[in-house]
């Protein structure tokens, strides 16, 4: 990564900034699909016609942008405006060493409009002042979801009212029941019932591990701040939770090459129905069939509610916050904050949303109330609407704890997704795998 970066910064060193020929640069995430990069178009045009500006904005492949972000930054040539789903695990450490604006008097007023949960990810400690301050606008949120095809489970002789509500019931539904039946009634052996990333690439494999970390109360970091990782009953349930996990591969009902997955590749496996049922941190599995295979979308899946966690209580569901950044080395701030006003104060936040394939959730509540959400003749986004609705997101533990380093292990060396891969690739035991990420994220922490 260290040599990416690098040429990332010796780029925007040798090469002239043209954005500088603009009044603000903007730096935005490549949409999944043409219709996100059209409805920022849309709010860049609206925006330049409002203030009178001219914006230069620059699109980056979502892996892409947080490097070239911070080989900017390094170059002393960082944009005014960032955006992108990965920026997130960034972020806290750019708030953490002064390098992002202050937004809370930008949002003021405007901030009662936000739920409270996508304020506290972006309320950050800032090292050299000490203080927290809201150093990001909630664009979107993120939160994790059950996808399955319905008429695969149809196939296999089941429904959706088949599917058990109890946690060890629930994965066992799919790996031995689902899927030996599909294949049967299909004729293909290239079926499986259950879609889990097991790669130490990309980040799915990090969130869906987070996600049975909640599930089995195996969380190491408290509400309060608290590292209790080194606690025995904690790193029993670690190891519970990395044993089930790591099951669904080593019992052959996740595909073989789910250990080289990308992040895309669980989409793509759904779209093969080569799996049933996958989980996936945002809309864009089923966002991804609506214009192409408006069928499927509408007729042959749907998005379901996760079961009861181990104990039989429901659990935090996964997720992030997806926000705007200001930097403060940008050249630009006055036009910048008044960007940012303008997606708050006129609704283009809003208009961002809905009209940029749903891949995001509104992190204001009021939004999430609108008919477009709530159609109740969508088999998607009303149910990701009423999971959001009626679950806590699980606690990010940076900012619990105000120490960014956690994000480097968790996201950017993916502690966690190396120790699953090990696992399922190696053969080491889980309680092995435990302890050497253990000792990891320690060594990182006290670096």
């Amino acid at each position: 990564m260290r040599a990416r970066t690098a040429a990332f910064a010796a780029v925007l060193l040798m090469a002239p900034f043209g954005a500088r020929a603009a009044d603000l640069a903007v730096w935005w995430e490549k949409g999944f699909y043409p219709e996100e990069d059209e409805a920022v178009a849309e709010v860049i045009a609206a925006f330049e016609e409002d203030a009178g500006k001219q914006v230069e904005l620059v699109h980056y492949p979502q892996a892409e942008l947080p490097e070239a972000v911070a080989a900017a930054i390094d170059a002393g040539k960082p944009p005014d405006v960032a955006f992108g789903g990965w920026l997130a695990e960034y972020i806290p450490k750019w708030a953490f060493d002064d390098r992002l604006v202050d937004l809370s008097e930008v949002v003021g007023s405007f901030s009662d409009l936000f739920d409270p949960e996508a304020l506290e990810r972006v309320t950050l400690l800032n090292g050299n002042t000490g203080q927290e301050a809201l150093y990001a606008l909630p664009m979107g949120r993120s939160a994790n979801h059950v996808h399955v095809w319905t008429s695969l489970l149809a196939r296999a002789g089941f429904d959706l009212a088949d599917i058990p509500r109890e946690w060890e019931a629930f994965w066992s539904f799919w790996c031995d029941q689902v899927q030996p039946a599909v294949r049967r009634a299909t004729g293909r052996n290239d079926i499986w019932g259950i879609g889990l990333p097991m790669s130490s690439n990309g980040n799915d494999t990090t969130t869906q591990f987070l996600q049975f970390l909640a599930a089995y109360e195996a969380d190491y970091v408290t509400r309060d701040g608290k590292l209790i990782i080194d606690d025995p009953e904690i790193r029993g349930k670690l190891v519970h939770a990395i044993s089930s996990y790591t099951a669904y591969y080593l019992r052959k009902c996740t595909p073989p090459d789910s250990i080289t997955w990308e992040n895309i590749d669980n989409n793509k496996q759904f779209y093969a129905q080569a799996v049933v049922m996958t989980p996936n941190d945002t809309l864009s599995i089923p966002n991804g069939l609506k214009s192409e295979r408006p069928e499927d979308y509408y007729e042959n899946t749907a998005t379901i509610e996760w079961p009861l966690g181990p104990r039989g209580d429901p659990f935090p569901i996964m997720g992030e916050v997806l926000s705007v950044a200001v930097f403060k080395g940008g050249g630009s701030v006055a036009s910048a904050e008044a960007f940012v006003r303008f997606l708050v104060a006129e609704g283009w936040l809003a208009h961002y949303l809905n009209f940029s394939a749903e891949r995001f959730l509104p992190p204001m509540p009021k939004l999430l109330e609108q008919p477009f959400w709530l159609d109740p003749s969508d088999p998607h986004r009303m149910a990701a609407v009423m999971q959001v609705s009626s679950r806590p997101l699980t606690h990010n533990y940076t900012v619990a704890s105000g120490d960014w380093r956690h994000d480097r292990a968790i996201w950017q060396e993916r502690v966690w997704a190396k120790a699953i891969h090990r696992i399922v690739t190696e053969g080491v035991t889980a309680e092995q795998a435990v302890d050497e990420a253990i000792a990891r994220v320690k060594q990182i922490l006290s670096e």
